[in-house]
């Protein structure tokens, strides 16, 4: 190209927006995919764990301490079933409440719950020492987390995914395209064309304090020049965007829509 042309690329602001939008959306995905894989399981194995020796704290007080390991010595703390993603437990509603892939509880009761002494000191004694063991919360959710909560979060995951992976696309596309004018030739929209193709050039959207916008109507179609996404505005680079539609408008001799408040340069 001669040394007249002026192109104008992407501005570093554009990507830094684009940037800010997408690491939200895959945080989003990726906290939702923890919630779904780990979180809400883990959850759940605390919050039973808790009605465990919560329910059972009482009984240890009216048994004697061989008793106490005759009914729990070799049981697991939370009675559950094991199936193909792990353990799981089943309510009297039929709902599941999913449980970690490896959870002791689910195939031992642990030592602090068959410490018969403990226990009958104050069960929440023995769920603090456990819990502390565990690195569990000492108290617990209020509620345990069942499919259906586990399933909106991969939803909630994938739809993150999924709008992240667009606007992925688009600044591929954006970083791949450029507006720029050499001689009579434009290339805008990632179309390439010559200004005499240029019917009509809508300004009242352009320039600083605007929103940096202008449309032009091409053999019939109308395409968007985005001034903000392409050069800016900016006095320190020599504001390329305004650059650009000066030269354009050099040369166009067409219909022009101009600003509300300035006088119309249409011939």
């Amino acid at each position: 190209m001669s040394t007249s042309a002026i192109i104008c690329k992407p501005t570093k602001d554009t990507f830094m927006r684009f940037g800010v939008v997408l690491l939200a959306l895959w945080g989003f995905a990726l906290y939702f995919f923890y919630d779904a894989s780990i979180g809400y399981p883990l959850k759940n194995a605390v919050y039973f764990s808790h009605k465990a020796f919560a329910d059972n704290g009482d009984i240890s007080i009216k048994t004697s301490n061989e008793q106490w390991q005759q009914l729990h010595a070799g049981q697991p703390l939370i009675k559950a079933e094991k199936g193909k993603l792990g353990y799981s437990i089943s309510d009297s509603a039929g709902k599941q409440y999913q449980l970690p892939a490896q959870l002791e509880a689910c195939i031992n009761c642990p030592p602090q719950y068959l410490n018969h002494e403990l226990m009958t000191s104050g069960w929440g004694n023995a769920w603090a020492d456990y819990s502390a063991q565990m690195h569990y919360p000492i108290k617990p959710s209020d509620k345990p987390y069942d499919a259906a909560s586990i399933q909106e979060q991969w939803i909630a995951g994938s739809i993150a995914t999924l709008l992240g992976s667009i606007l992925l696309y688009f600044i591929i596309r954006t970083a791949r395209r450029v507006i720029s004018i050499n001689g009579k030739q434009v290339i805008a929209a990632g179309k390439s064309f010559q200004v005499s193709d240029i019917s009509c050039i809508d300004l009242r959207q352009w320039g600083a304090g605007y929103k940096g916008s202008a449309s032009l109507v091409v053999q019939g179609k109308k395409l968007k020049l985005d001034g903000m996404t392409y050069g800016g505005f900016e006095k320190e680079t020599g504001e390329p965007a305004e650059a650009f539609m000066r030269a354009l408008l050099a040369q166009y001799e067409g219909e022009i829509i101009e600003y509300a408040e300035q006088p119309s340069q249409q011939q």
